[in-house]
């Protein structure tokens, strides 16, 4: 029970990794708050975790609207009391398309889900945090931070920034007892079933109960002297290439 009497809010987790990490903390013992933009999948995780004898509450809200945002927060400490932990998750980039194909509209919705609603997250916590002397922040880029991936140019640049804000963060508010972090994720499936690929050296997808188990020890306090790192979830896809 790493977490008892903790407090977390996790942005997308309503599915995927996010509601992996979700459960996966609520099981040692956290307070959970599910923030998704669709507010029937956030009740029906924030439920899984209730009938399991956990504590959740379900919230909508879509993370680019900083107001939104706000008032999602101001939900949490107003059932919870407090934020000890922010899971930045939610996120997307829509289509595969080359960039000279992708339009304005398209890149400037995928820069604030994943930029700006993180960015927005993290301001609406970081004072609090750093009031109590105590908090975890937690973002999920993308191996696309590390090395580009074609047809997936604006999300490989906004993963990359979201990697940089982590570290720039870490240092800012390490005097404060705040941990700053990010894990990068690569081939995980949408649910618990794995599937064989060609593409990390492990021959398979990631599931997604594997990202939570590492958001999990960054999220505690057993990781309390590490901050401004970028862990690696994706079994090996970047090191190099394979068949050689």
């Amino acid at each position: 029970m790493r977490f008892k009497d903790k407090v977390v809010i996790i942005t997308g987790a309503a599915s995927g990794i996010g509601k992996a990490i979700a459960i996966r903390l609520a099981n040692e013992g956290a307070k959970v708050a599910v923030l998704d933009l669709n507010r029937e999948k956030a009740e029906q995780s924030s439920e899984i975790i209730r009938s399991s004898g956990g504590i959740a509450i379900g919230i909508a809200a879509d993370i680019t609207k900083s107001a939104e945002v706000k008032a999602a927060f101001a939900k949490a400490l107003a059932d919870f009391g407090k934020i000890d932990i922010l899971i930045n998750c939610a996120g997307g980039y829509g289509t595969l398309d080359s960039f000279k194909d992708t339009t304005e509209d398209v890149w400037k919705w995928i820069i604030d889900l994943n930029l700006n609603g993180t960015l927005h997250c993290t301001h609406s916590v970081i004072n609090h945090m750093i009031a109590r002397k105590y908090g975890k922040i937690i973002n999920i880029a993308s191996i696309a931070a590390k090395t580009g991936i074609p047809r997936l140019a604006v999300y490989s640049a906004v993963k990359g920034a979201v990697v940089s804000f982590t570290k720039a963060l870490a240092m800012e508010v390490g005097p404060y007892n705040v941990n700053v972090n990010c894990v990068s994720p690569g081939l995980i499936s949408n649910d618990s079933e794995t599937s064989p690929s060609n593409g990390t050296y492990l021959g398979r997808n990631g599931d997604p109960k594997e990202v939570a188990s590492v958001v999990a020890f960054l999220a505690s306090d057993e990781a309390a002297f590490v901050t401004g790192a970028d862990y690696l979830v994706d079994g090996g896809r970047v090191l190099g290439p394979r068949g050689a």
